[in-house]
């Protein structure tokens, strides 16, 4: 565990001079600002504006992404073509490791946009307060639901290059907006970038006392989501073993 802690103290210390920081903070700071610009203009209720934040923040999840996966692929090509990390003892950990941090600062940027949007929503006249079981679990639901996502891009980062990858990310957020309308219905809980909308919005309905029955489609999303994490997990460890640094060019 020591060792662990060791090689992602080490990817901090690598990214941190890198825009990675900087486009978290940039997402949580323009998407809030966005919606807040939305809030003050639209006539819908205050439960409904809470709920298009959510689904703004599970739409722009897989598109941003995209690029920080790209940025964190693009430091270590940079660097010696991944030499640095495939000459390491571990590469399983080295890869734990890269993940562990793309996780953590998703993690973080999600919870800091629902924070953010939540002091400002307060003081555009709202009597709707964010409760912390609302900042806190939404974007947390949001955020496993992409845990899938998140490995799978970083896996097309590293082999077919940032172009491609972010991409990938923009057509993710596209699915995402058609799997919340009616043409997702009856499929949407075996599609990953599917997951994250419909979960925050039945985890809305919830916290506000809006959803008490857990119906089939949600239940048999989450399984596939713990299912597929599970398996492209094992895929990126396995395949990253053998990963040679070889890429297909942007």
């Amino acid at each position: 565990m020591s060792e662990q802690f060791r090689y992602i103290k080490s990817d901090f210390y690598k990214l941190r001079h890198s825009s990675f920081i900087m486009l978290h903070l940039g997402f949580s700071i323009c998407g809030v600002g966005i919606m807040i610009i939305y809030t003050l203009f639209s006539k819908s209720n205050e439960i409904n504006k809470l709920a298009a934040f959510f689904q703004i923040l599970a739409i722009a999840f897989p598109f941003a992404i995209g690029i920080v996966c790209q940025v964190v692929a693009e430091q270590e090509a940079k660097a010696g073509n991944f030499q640095n990390i495939l000459t390491l003892p571990h590469k399983t950990k080295s890869i734990i490791s890269k993940l562990s941090i793309l996780l953590l600062f998703g993690l973080l940027s999600a919870i800091l946009s629902t924070a953010l949007f939540g002091v400002f929503f307060s003081l555009t006249g709202s009597t709707l307060a964010l409760s912390f079981e609302i900042i806190i679990l939404i974007p947390t639901v949001i955020w496993g639901s992409n845990i899938l996502i998140y490995i799978f891009q970083y896996m097309i980062a590293l082999r077919f290059g940032g172009n491609f990858c972010i991409a990938v990310g923009v057509v993710g957020s596209l699915l995402s907006v058609l799997l919340q309308t009616g043409l997702g219905t009856g499929i949407w809980f075996i599609i990953p970038y599917g997951l994250g909308i419909r979960f925050s919005e039945f985890a809305l309905k919830r916290v506000l006392s809006l959803a008490v029955d857990i119906d089939l489609e949600i239940k048999i999303g989450v399984m596939f989501c713990i299912i597929a994490t599970s398996v492209i997990m094992g895929v990126i460890i396995f395949w990253f073993s053998r990963y040679d640094g070889n890429r297909i060019s942007d």
